[in-house]
């Protein structure tokens, strides 16, 4: 097994930061606690109206958008809040399969259940867990299969660059997934549940908290036998697998104003399958063994040493593991890989006068690769970053968000990402939102770094870090018969970077009536996209990565959620998408770019073009929901369309232009009744995917009709409820 550790230790923080952070410490106070003096009491007549850092009374606070707790109908910056109710009356078992029933959030299944947002793949938006990431990405997808919904309180989600706070990752946009606290006195809960397949679920927590502090631990389980969707196909569509994970987070308050919280996380997932190709009609098949093992530790410090002054210190580390053995009647073959990542962060809040909101820090994070693919065996790099965030309320129906980060990376140049937001409240039922900002993403350890072959194809992948080395070398070795690019033109890769646009209206129409539509535009340049460089004596590519394509996404989305009558509810949401690459916008401008039909070419027109693979023009959903009174009865009904979308070229122009390369437009329907039985268990049944849409080929992650039920149990003597 491959083990890797990385540390990060005090003095790898810039020294201009420390300094910084002393100031911000122990000098500014007194010139805030001159400025409250002088400032007075707020119009209300209570002096700590103002400080929003202390006084959060509702209970939609949001997190994720600024660098401090802020009202959801308050935060200039797009923000949607899932919560673990909706959660529990939809049935969802992992984050996957409740996402994707969200408005503009389209699941994709290409080396794992990943979100699409804006447009922008998997890749491009960052995953969170109470703030911070979650890594282990296979091909720039992060599996949200592998979280459960067992112990999330809420779901936060950012549209919209946030590279400004958040870095490298979240072009897109931030989904972060907010776990429970201990702050039941004493509770324990107990679910199990059924599926088709063979999945079984169970899942425990015991909580425990006094005036001083809590503890919480979850416990979950999920086995399944996998399911195989063709026959005629070595192996399952799907494998079998077992997957256990523990979470603990506890909480102690030292002194009123000094709170030390403790998070971690721990699973284990073992896998099989059966894996086989035929090549030249003979089959071959292997054993796929496989195991998955990811942790992670994140204790969190926050120090309130005068009022409007707030100091936390957030050290994060974590680990993802992965083997793979496969094996067959000539032997054993194992492939692993393991991402260590460490960081630690200090951040500092402070209110200088009423109508002003400062957050100022930085960090450092170090990363580490061990992988069979990666030149070297091994390798690492370094980040230092400082960010800056200014709230500014002119008045109390204005709110600008001003906020910038720097970052500073050992792989490529120094990157500043700076965003600006507003927030008018037009009158008491509607809300207009506006931001610009930049966004970027960096190459990843696999185009840097990766050089392997592909025992079975042939063909070989370098990384970009090490493309001219490699290239030489294989040409000393007579592995190259010719170049298809001019090596000496091959440079570093750069950060995908971009421009982005966000507007809002929110309404609330009537009483019973909400009603909000969002509009995005993202200008990205530098794609990293793969490029064949050279012919191999055995007629097989070798591949590297540069920057090439520049891309826009735009579009609009809406959300409209109405009471019909008291007791059924319907919302539905809609979201119009153009995703396309501007080069092949320009090349169709200027009649370079051809297309074939009956073995003819000709000049490829607008119209014919679909824009960019595995992006769906339109899509929406529906939601229509039976309450009859406040039991916790309920039953609901839900739909998901995504229209036709690309899934690859046909035709040897490599753009979507023909009809042939398009997967046809589909909906899946779910529904789900919750029945309490009294006052401490609740029973569970539904059915999704209740028309068994299936396509083997192209969405393989659609198993056909499932049947669920389930059985919870939640001993809560205080009656506390989330």
């Amino acid at each position: 097994m491959v083990s890797v550790r990385g540390r990060i230790v005090p003095w790898m923080l810039p020294w201009r930061l420390l300094v910084g952070v002393f100031v911000l410490t122990f000098i500014w106070p007194q010139y805030v606690v001159s400025a409250q003096s002088s400032s007075g009491k707020s119009s209300s007549g209570n002096s700590e109206s103002k400080d929003s850092l202390w006084v959060i009374t509702m209970p939609e606070t949001v997190v994720t958008a600024t660098r401090t707790p802020a009202l959801l109908r308050d935060v200039p910056i797009p923000t949607r809040v899932l919560t673990a109710s909706s959660m529990r009356q939809q049935g969802a078992l992992r984050v996957s399969d409740f996402l994707a029933e969200q408005t503009g959030l389209t699941l994709t299944s290409d080396f794992g259940a990943g979100i699409q947002i804006q447009g922008f793949d998997s890749a491009y938006s960052l995953v969170l867990i109470d703030g911070e990431p979650v890594i282990g990405r296979t091909a720039g997808t992060l599996d949200l299969d592998r979280i459960p919904v067992a112990d999330i309180i809420r779901i936060e989600i950012v549209e919209g660059p946030s590279s400004s706070l958040y870095g490298s990752e979240a072009l897109a946009g931030v989904i972060n997934i907010v776990t429970k606290s201990p702050r039941e006195p004493a509770e324990l809960t107990f679910e199990g549940r059924l599926e088709s397949h063979e999945t079984s679920s169970l899942s425990a927590s015991a909580t425990l908290s006094r005036a001083s502090g809590g503890v919480r631990v979850q416990f979950t389980r999920l086995k399944t036998s996998g399911y195989d969707l063709s026959p005629d196909i070595i192996g399952l569509t799907a494998p079998s697998y077992d997957d256990q994970s523990v979470s603990t987070r506890a909480t102690y308050n030292f002194l009123d104003n000094l709170v030390v919280d403790l998070s971690s996380r721990y699973s284990l997932q073992r896998q099989s399958n059966t894996i086989g190709f035929d090549q030249a009609g003979i089959n071959f098949s292997f054993d796929e063994k496989a195991r998955r093992i990811e942790w992670s530790i994140s204790p969190k410090l926050s120090w309130r040493p005068l009022p409007g002054i707030r100091v936390i210190t957030r050290f994060h580390a974590t680990d993802f593991n992965t083997e793979s053995d496969l094996l067959d009647a000539g032997g054993q073959s194992t492939i692993e890989f393991d991402h260590a990542y460490r960081k630690a962060e200090l951040q500092v809040d402070f209110i200088p006068r009423s109508k002003h909101l400062f957050s100022v820090g930085g960090g450092a994070i170090r990363q580490t690769v061990a992988a069979d693919r990666i030149a070297g065996g091994t390798r690492r790099n370094q980040n230092y970053y400082v960010f800056f965030e200014h709230r500014w309320f002119p008045s109390e129906h204005v709110e600008v968000n001003t906020s910038s980060r720097l970052d500073e990376h050992s792989d490529y140049s120094t990157r500043l990402s700076p965003k600006l937001a507003l927030l008018v409240k037009l009158s008491k039922r509607l809300r207009l939102r506006a931001s610009v900002g930049t966004g970027f993403k960096a190459p990843t350890f696999q185009q840097l770094y990766m050089d392997f072959t592909n025992p079975v194809a042939g063909y070989s992948v370098i990384g970009a870090s090490d493309v001219s080395a490699v290239l030489d070398r294989e040409l000393a070795a007579g592995q190259i018969d010719y170049f298809l690019s001019d090596p000496s033109q091959l440079t570093s890769i750069r950060p995908e970077n971009s421009v982005a646009f966000n507007v809002s209206i929110q309404s609330e129409i009537l009483p019973t009536v909400s009603l909000e539509i969002r509009g995005f535009h993202n200008n990205v340049h530098d794609l990293i996209e793969t490029l064949p460089v050279a012919t191999k004596p055995n007629g097989q590519n070798i591949f590297t990565y540069t920057n090439l394509n520049r891309i826009y996404t735009r579009g609009v989305a809406a959300d409209l959620k109405w009471h019909l009558i008291p007791n059924i509810s319907l919302s539905a949401g809609y979201q119009y998408l153009d995703a396309k690459d501007r080069d092949v916008v320009a090349g169709i401008e200027q009649g370079s770019v051809f297309t074939r039909a009956g073995g003819v070419d000709r000049r490829l027109t607008k119209n014919e073009y679909g824009g960019l693979f595995n992006r769906s023009k339109h899509s929406g959903n529906i939601r229509v929901q039976y309450r009859p009174n406040r039991s916790g009865f309920s039953v609901s009904l839900r739909g998901i369309y995504r229209s036709r979308y690309g899934f690859g070229d046909l035709n040897g122009n490599l753009i979507l232009d023909d009809a042939r390369e398009y997967v046809g437009g589909y909906s899946i329907w779910n529904t789900t009744m919750t029945l309490p039985i009294n006052g401490l268990v609740i029973a569970q049944t539904g059915i999704r995917n209740l028309f068994a849409k299936t396509n083997p080929t192209f969405i393989p992650s659609l198993s056909g009709r499932l049947f669920f039920a389930s059985i919870s149990l939640r001993l809560n003597p205080n009656g506390i409820t989330d």
